[in-house]
């Protein structure tokens, strides 16, 4: 996997605590009508009027043509339909100092009915609920049509510990 610019990470959908629950609504439409594609969710907690050089495109490309994107000015996760098959992706968050922007490319392969799922939280300014990542997070990974999505990504939480009398 070939990275350029500044520092990201990528993880897998397990590593995701919780998917925000515009993205889950989104996602349970797409099934129900039988989509295959790409869902780009990014989560941008950067007030519209502010400027900053940490401000970024979180957009996604397929080939070299760009196919998705999400900013400060249309936050809501987005849907793009794709033909089954093997898709050439590239995963990037652009900003006003080239030295500032990172991606990484993947290969994915999707069958009927998957959607590949993209979910970053960008490098942002600090608001005063919640502290900016230091690196570009990419969490990636590919729904089947029978995976539950209902709550998170795991696998539903144990039960609590039950304490003997």
């Amino acid at each position: 996997m070939k990275g350029s610019g500044a520092p990201f990470s990528v993880g897998t959908l397990d590593e995701v605590r919780r998917m925000p629950w515009r993205a889950r609504r989104r996602l349970l439409g797409v099934r129900r009508s039988g989509g295959t594609g790409v869902l780009l969710i990014a989560e941008i907690r950067e007030p519209v009027r502010s400027f900053t050089d940490r401000a970024g495109v979180v957009s996604l490309r397929e080939n070299g043509l760009e196919i998705c994107s999400r900013s400060r000015f249309a936050t809501a996760p987005k849907f793009v339909e794709l033909a089954p098959g093997p898709h050439d992706m590239e995963f990037t968050v652009r900003r006003w100092r080239a030295s500032r922007t990172s991606s990484f490319r993947r290969a994915v392969e999707l069958r009927e009915g998957d959607v590949l799922v993209a979910l970053c939280d960008p490098v942002q300014p600090n608001t005063f609920y919640r502290k900016s990542p230091v690196a570009d997070s990419w969490f990636v990974g590919i729904l089947s049509p029978g995976d539950d999505v209902s709550d998170s990504f795991k696998t539903r939480r144990p039960p609590p510990p039950t304490v003997a009398p």
